[in-house]
């Protein structure tokens, strides 16, 4: 048996797709419920930006950070502003 919330969800959500007009959306809920992937292509600038990116990575021009000195340089940047 389903919740109640869960059922007047699925309500709410067949009444407002029933009152849509944007056939967008309604391709778009579509897709989520048929598990398609949402395609997005990268424009030609950003394949260019995510390359040249890549390149400075693999050959250590870019320093890199694991996740905790991410953290550690995010905090100390966040006190040196409150100061």
């Amino acid at each position: 048996m389903q919740s109640t919330n869960l059922q007047k969800d699925k309500l709410d959500l067949i009444e407002r797709i029933i009152h849509t007009e944007d056939q967008s959306i309604l391709d778009f809920i579509k897709s989520v419920l048929n598990d398609e992937a949402l395609e997005y292509q990268l424009s030609d600038e950003q394949k260019l930006i995510l390359e040249e990116a890549t390149e400075k990575y693999y050959s250590g021009e870019e320093p890199s950070f694991t996740w905790e000195e991410v953290k550690i340089n995010a905090r100390k940047s966040f006190n040196e502003k409150k100061s």
